[in-house]
């Protein structure tokens, strides 16, 4: 399989993971719509974690990454792939696509532990705030079983985690963030979609949700903002 036909993908030099599997734009006829489940992509994300790449790389860190170019209509990589939210199961094609997606991610976990003895995977994903009350931002690593790697053993925060530590810090400066801990009326949806839950309690590997709200992602300042806390934080993560 070409996998640069579906994925955009790299290879870093710090062991952090970014995924973005909701903000593909491509619609092939060849590949038929779902039949279930979610059809609209999480828009902006594509471009969002475009961004947070670029920056760091002017800075010589270097991500691994792979980013999904595959519209949401067709397929849908955070659903298992038995379920029919996740592809027409009629597709094969788009069952080769689906199993690619997370074979590299593994294999990119699996370098990553192999080079640096850890991993910090961080899934990109949008949502839509239903009332002002919500957080803008939500950490979704099923309430700390995809988190391994602590910082420090005391704290009952999310300061414990590393990677975990360094995004809530930063993007609570600026923005209202649920940092998935404990469950609460907002995060119960959004505790972890099925690529971080293949992470759950797995050794050396940190691996986190993240969900936006979409009023940041269509404002462009606020973009930026967004951008540069990740950034930080993935600066201060590798300190």
């Amino acid at each position: 399989m070409l996998l640069s036909k579906y994925f955009e993908i790299g290879k870093g030099n710090i062991p952090i993971i970014l995924s973005c599997p909701h903000g593909g734009f491509k619609k092939p006829r060849r590949i038929p719509d779902k039949k279930e489940g979610y059809k609209i992509p999480d828009i902006n994300t594509y471009f969002i974690v475009k961004q947070i790449i670029n920056i760091l790389s002017n800075h010589d860190i270097y991500l691994y990454y792979i980013l999904n170019k595959i519209h949401r209509i067709k397929i849908d990589l955070n659903r298992p792939p038995h379920s029919d939210s996740a592809f027409n199961q009629s597709s094969l094609e788009a069952e080769n696509i689906h199993h690619a997606f997370h074979e590299q991610l593994a294999k990119f976990s699996h370098e990553c532990i192999e080079r640096f003895d850890k991993a910090l995977i961080i899934d990109f994903h949008g949502f839509t705030r239903p009332y002002n009350e919500y957080p803008d931002i939500i950490l979704g690593h099923v309430f700390g079983k995809t988190l391994d790697i602590m910082l420090e053993s005391e704290s009952q925060n999310c300061e414990r985690y590393w990677g975990c530590s360094q995004l809530y810090s930063s993007l609570s400066k600026t923005f209202t963030v649920d940092d998935g801990l404990a469950t609460s009326d907002f995060n119960i949806a959004y505790s972890g979609g099925y690529i971080t839950h293949k992470y759950y309690n797995s050794a050396k590997v940190n691996a986190i949700q993240i969900e936006v709200a979409k009023y940041i992602r269509l404002d462009y300042s606020l973009t930026i903002s967004l951008i540069n806390c990740v950034v930080n934080a993935i600066i201060e993560s590798i300190k």
